[in-house]
């Protein structure tokens, strides 16, 4: 059984790196300097974070740098197994709650708004398909017959971003190798859209809500939020 610590970067580096990827063993391994050893804590802390609802929360609230302070603060000192500097009586907590209650649903409301008018705009492109799903998509590249079924497992190259132009997901950003996964385990508007093109296709999709992370969203991803992906569908099987 590994402890914690070894597990949380294990997975990391599983998702970082291919499962046939030559690996040096352990006995060639040379000891980390002391910059590599910060690096080693800096991944840990990175991985860790990103397995909890903490990268979600703080899009939800848009936490500025400053708020983010305050919350790593609060972490350190539970990390630490020290006391709280602040005292959490009733009426913090009960105004804690209002604040970031109403700092939510005013996100939210805005949030909103964005995504109707990108909709629109898509909507208002006579080149864009939409399928009686919702589903919104553009074929660039229609790629070779066959094409991938519901079932299949495909290799592709894609960058998936929010309205607002943010990126929150690219193979570009992992030496753009391609990802591998079941068309049956992915978010409905891929497992639809990817089935539109062959072998060396390329697809825009344009996800509502409903397609894609509803109305909880994920990670980076607020709730309710319609998507954009660039699809390149490498490989099938």
């Amino acid at each position: 059984m590994k402890y914690p610590v070894l597990a949380a970067l294990a997975v990391a580096v599983a998702s970082l790196h291919a499962a046939d990827e030559a690996k040096p063993a352990a006995a060639q391994l040379k000891p980390l300097t002391p910059e590599q050893q910060k690096q080693a804590f800096y991944l840990q802390g990175f991985f860790l974070a990103g397995q909890t609802p903490l990268p979600q929360i703080a899009t939800q609230l848009e936490l500025s740098d400053e708020e983010l302070d305050a919350v790593i603060a609060g972490l350190r000192a539970a990390v630490k197994g020290e006391q709280a500097k602040v005292k959490p009586d009733d009426a913090l907590i009960a105004g804690a709650e209002k604040f970031f209650a109403e700092r939510v649903a005013g996100k939210s409301k805005r949030w909103a708004s964005q995504n109707e008018a990108f909709l629109a705009k898509v909507d208002a492109d006579k080149d864009i398909v939409k399928s009686p799903s919702g589903l919104r998509y553009k074929i660039v590249t229609p790629g070779t017959d066959p094409k991938p079924v519901p079932t299949s497992t495909v290799k592709c190259r894609y960058t998936g971003k929010l309205v607002d132009g943010k990126v929150f997901d690219s193979t570009a950003n992992r030496g753009n190798e391609p990802a591998e996964f079941g068309l049956s385990q992915v978010i409905p508007a891929w497992t639809e859209g990817v089935q539109k093109i062959g072998k060396g296709g390329k697809i825009l999709i344009y996800a509502p809500a409903a397609l894609g992370y509803g109305k909880e969203g994920q990670g980076p991803i607020p709730a309710e939020s319609v998507l954009e992906f660039e699809v390149e569908l490498v490989e099938f099987k």
